[in-house]
Formats: C-alpha cells, sequence, structure tokens
C-alpha cells in the first residue's frame, strides 16, 4: 500500500484560539494567533474534551486557516469564538506511524526474499564486516595502493610531505554490542592533522567491486552505501563516493562519478553511528566494456581531501591525533539502506581468496635430484591468473614452474637431504 502522509508536530502543542463562532461546515476559520500552528498542510484539534474535531486545513493566510477539511476525525460541529485550537498528537498520527512502519518492514520483506545475500544487488562488499585480514592486522605508514584487509587498499595523492608522520591501519576488535552483528572494524590512527595540503591532495581507502559497472549502473539506476562510523578527533569529516570503471581499453578511459543524492559529507561522533548515501549512476548508453572483464565500481572513503576535490569548496585535514573507526560497509542496489547481514566466516574468506590467498605451506622434506624435484599445489580459483610471491620460512625456496588461475608447480633442487618451509602469495586483485 502507499505510505499514509505524516504531519509535522508542533513543539508543546502551543494553543490559539477561534476569533469568531464557526459553524459545522464553515472550511475557512480566522483564530487568534495562526503562527502557533505550523505550516499547512497539517492538522489541528478544534476543542480538547471528548467531543473535539479533528480538522485539516490545507493553507494560511495571516491568521486564517483555509481550505479546511471538516471532522477529519471526531465530528463537525459549530463552535463558538474562544475555543482552543491546537496541534495535539492525534490517532491519526499514531494510526499512520504504525501502518507505515508495518508497510515498510513488508516491503523490507519483499525486497530480502527478492534478492538474498549472495545477490550482488544484495551486498555488492566483499569483507564489509572486515572478518578477513590475510596480509596481517596492522599496517603502518602504507604506500600508495598496497592492501590492508582484505579487498581495501589505500589510495592517496599529496605534494611534499603533508601527511601526519604516523597513520596506522588495523583491525579493531569491537567490544560486544558495539555494533550489533560485527566482531571487528577498520581503524586509522594518526598523530596529527597533517599540514600544508595542496588543493589536490586526497588520502582514501577504497573497496572495488569486480563488473559492478555492468550490473549495478545505468540510466536511471541507484545504489545505497552504508556503513557505521565513529572518531574520537572532534569535528572530524569523511567523504565517500562512487567511481565507474569501464574496464582495460574500455570507454571512456575516465571513470564517471555517480551522483550521490545528498551531502557526501559526514561529521563524525565518538559513538558509533550507522550512515547511508545513495548515488545516481551514470547511463551505460555509448560506452564500452573492456575485454579484459575488469570493469568495477570503485566505493571510496575520504578521509582527507583538498579544496578541489569537489566536497562543498572546504578542505579537511586529518583534524589531529586521534582514531577513525568504520564498520559494517555495504552496497545495495535501490536507494533504500537495507539490514546489513553478515556472511559465514568461511564463505567472507572464499570471496576474498579469488583475489588474494596467503598459503602458509607446510614443512618439504626432499632429496637430492640432479633436473629438480617438480610438485603442484592447487589453490581457490583466482579472478586471474595470479602473481606468485615465494617467502622463504627456512631453508632453500622453490622456483615457480609455471602457475594456472587455481593450481601452480614449483621446483625444488639441492643438494642432500634438507627441509624447506616456504609461504606463497597469490595476488590477483583488480
Amino acid at each position: 500500500m502507499p505510505q499514509q502522509t505524516m504531519y509535522p508536530a508542533a513543539v508543546n502543542s502551543l494553543q490559539t484560539e477561534l476569533t469568531a463562532a464557526a459553524d459545522a461546515t464553515q472550511t475557512t476559520i480566522t483564530v487568534s494567533d495562526a503562527s502557533l500552528l505550523p505550516a499547512a498542510p497539517n492538522l489541528a484539534v478544534i476543542g480538547s474534551d471528548e467531543t473535539a474535531e479533528t480538522i485539516i486545513y490545507s493553507g494560511k493566510s495571516g491568521n486564517t486557516l483555509t481550505g479546511i477539511t471538516r471532522g477529519f476525525q471526531g465530528t463537525a460541529k459549530a463552535w463558538g469564538a474562544g475555543i482552543k485550537v491546537a496541534r495535539y498528537f492525534t490517532a491519526y498520527d499514531h494510526d499512520t506511524f504504525r501502518g507505515n512502519i508495518q508497510d515498510l518492514g513488508a516491503r523490507m520483506d519483499a525486497v530480502e526474499s527478492a534478492f538474498p545475500l549472495r545477490s550482488m544487488l544484495r551486498q555488492a562488499i566483499i569483507n564489509g564486516n572486515f572478518d578477513v585480514w590475510q596480509r596481517g592486522t596492522s599496517f603502518t605508514n602504507p604506500t600508495n595502493a598496497q592492501y590492508t584487509a582484505d579487498r581495501y587498499n589505500v589510495i592517496y595523492g599529496v605534494t611534499g610531505s603533508p601527511l601526519p608522520t604516523s597513520i596506522v591501519h588495523s583491525r579493531l576488535t569491537l567490544t560486544p554490542g558495539n555494533v550489533s552483528q560485527s566482531a571487528y572494524g577498520y581503524r586509522i590512527t594518526v598523530n596529527g592533522a597533517g599540514s600544508g595540503y595542496g588543493a589536490t591532495d586526497i588520502y582514501s581507502i577504497r573497496h572495488h567491486i569486480e563488473n559492478g559497472t555492468r550490473y549495478l549502473c545505468g540510466a536511471g539506476r541507484k545504489i545505497t552505501v552504508s556503513f557505521y562510523a565513529r572518531s574520537d578527533i572532534s569535528g572530524k569529516k569523511i567523504t565517500i563516493g562512487a567511481l565507474q570503471n569501464y574496464g582495460t581499453g574500455g570507454s571512456p578511459s575516465v571513470q564517471d562519478v555517480a551522483t550521490p543524492q545528498g551531502s557526501q559529507v559526514f561529521t563524525l561522533s565518538s559513538s558509533w553511528t550507522r550512515y547511508s548515501l545513495s548515488f545516481v549512476t551514470a547511463t551505460l548508453v555509448g560506452k564500452t566494456f573492456g575485454t579484459n572483464n575488469d570493469d568495477k565500481i570503485t566505493l571510496v572513503f575520504y578521509l582527507m581531501w583538498g579544496t578541489s576535490a569537489g566536497f562543498g569548496g572546504a578542505a579537511e585535514t586529518f583534524g589531529g591525533p586521534g582514531n577513525i573507526d568504520i564498520a559494517q560497509v555495504q552496497v545495495c542496489a535501490g536507494d533504500v539502506a537495507l539490514p546489513f547481514q553478515p556472511r559465514h566466516l568461511s564463505e567472507e574468506l572464499a570471496l576474498c581468496q579469488r583475489y588474494y590467498e596467503y598459503l602458509d605451506v607446510a614443512r618439504v622434506r626432499y632429496l637430492d635430484a640432479a633436473s629438480g624435484v617438480v610438485f603442484s599445489r592447487d589453490f581457490r580459483p583466482k579472478r586471474v591468473t595470479p602473481t606468485v610471491t615465494i617467502t622463504t620460512i627456512n631453508g632453500v625456496a622453490p622456483t615457480l614452474d609455471s602457475v594456472k588461475t587455481s593450481s601452480l608447480s614449483l621446483i625444488l633442487t639441492n643438494t642432500g637431504i634438507t627441509d624447506s618451509t616456504y609461504s606463497l602469495k597469490l595476488d590477483a586483485e583488480l
């Protein structure tokens, strides 16, 4: 059913009164001070006992209420001069609140059943609950483009050295009950505001949604970003943005910027608060996707920006020493911030490992072999053939023989009997 109109209330329900008698059919009534009643259209109650009459007025002209619907609730009747008129809380208000809430609940249930959690339309973010940190759980002054939590990387562009001397990105363990359905968050700790920023300088955390442009974008289509955040830095602001990329060789080569439906700038408090913002995506008409199947939507959290960033013209530093915390990041189709649903850790890890996987390989014992010993290792299928980094933990590291999207082969050569322990990092990020 359609949502019913909810009318603004009046603080303390201040009373005015009729200046002249009114019969039961009048649609224009004059009161002594119409400024005590809310702007039209709105409700008003004539009288104050069980015989009171609730009316709707569609206009105000000076102290005259116009376009009145009589007996909206209660019975239309004649009233004498001096009878009190006020914007009280009415049965209509209560019933409308209740009905609209029930209607929204039914709509949400319908959306939930239509878009299960595994659907990109329901949750396009992988590791939105910050459960998976395969590369480590703390990163001090990460380099530009470095990944931290799985699926998130740091992107910044600055002139000179304006950044704080210490910026630590780490996994935040949440106090149970702080953010319902979450055990971890993402924390950025800085030792100062930084200084001397340029007009085009930015510092951001980004998440790349594979094939997000082709599946979530188009003329008139919307996406909604929601997240929890807080900061103990007084007045700290952050901004979010959404960028459409058409992939390697795609057109246009410059990313389209989705249009925010409201202010992109959020002023954080010291308490966890849920924020949301919808974006209208750019049309796909006349666009071309690249041949590598690597188009993406990039969700951006801006933590610092210069005056040319386009966020209202005002620059934002890190604000001072302290923490910026983020949790429960979600992107869903449409213009409603749906309730967050956590995935099982095994499912979240599997999704992350499509892009990056760390394998702490167990001890390998091998014999002398002039031609070497070749052995293979299977792993979770990757988005593309991964870049392989081999790190020796003990002994002699193997060398890479060949690699495919879900397996690789290694060669071990040495003289005599020995042991080798090593790790593999498989990187197939967008």
